[in-house]
């Protein structure tokens, strides 16, 4: 069910404020810090970020209206807790608008654009799950995140760029949740010198369909760690 609206906060100097407490407790729940079904208080969070409740508060309803929390009536905020239908969902959406990202890019990608596409896909390769090597599966995570953004940058579509980053923004909260990442690195430069080649040869079917191959690699790869046991904190919901 669609959730409500929540009212749009008023500018004011808090605004600044507002921004850094939603970006610090996004990242604080995207990259594990704030484990799912956590709660989070207004008062908790003013003090480990240095700030007064109100721009936490604020930030918190940002962060509820994007599904990063659930709200209890009379307890306040809980960090969302991933399920199988959430990591679905967002591959799902992945699909569909990084394949029309992709076949767009094949149309509209400047030779400028398509050599930097080159050098963006290789992904670094590292084995182990994100707790156990944290600097390179942040490069690698990284790495990934920009080649997928220059590809949406390239279709030259602010909107579906801005929606394929927030998406990718959970496929990291996945990741951080203790899955081995190595399996997702596997073949992935690979597949995205082909959604480059594509890309290249002006080929926008083919673009389309090698990112979607690869999306739905992925998909069934993160679901596979789950049915192996990989995150203990994923539901099945």
């Amino acid at each position: 069910m669609p959730r409500p609206q929540s009212p749009q906060p008023s500018r004011s100097s808090d605004e600044p404020q507002v921004d850094r407490a939603y970006h610090n407790i996004k990242a604080g729940i995207v990259r594990g810090r704030y484990r799912p079904g956590a709660p989070l208080s207004e008062v908790m969070l003013a003090k480990e970020h240095g700030m007064s409740r109100t721009p936490v508060r604020e930030g918190l309803a940002r962060l509820w209206q994007e599904r990063y929390l659930d709200r209890v009536a009379g307890h306040g905020y809980f960090v969302a807790r991933v399920t199988v239908q959430s990591i679905h969902d967002t591959f799902d959406v992945r699909r569909l608008l990084e394949g029309a990202a992709a076949a767009r890019a094949a149309e509209l990608a400047t030779p400028e654009e398509v050599n930097a596409l080159r050098q963006l896909a290789v992904v670094p390769i590292s084995h182990g799950a994100p707790q156990q090597e944290e600097g390179a599966y942040r490069d690698a995570e990284v790495a990934n995140l920009k080649f997928h953004l220059a590809i949406a940058t390239a279709a030259r579509n602010t909107l579906a760029l801005e929606l394929i980053d927030r998406c990718l923004a959970q496929v990291d909260r996945f990741m951080s949740l203790g899955v081995n990442f190595g399996p997702f690195q596997d073949g992935a430069t690979e597949a995205h010198l082909l959604i480059v080649e594509a890309i290249a040869q002006r080929d926008p079917v083919a673009a389309q369909a090698r990112m979607e191959e690869h999306l739905d690699c992925g998909s069934q790869r993160m679901k596979d760690a789950l049915l192996r046991g990989q995150s203990t904190v994923v539901g099945v919901q």
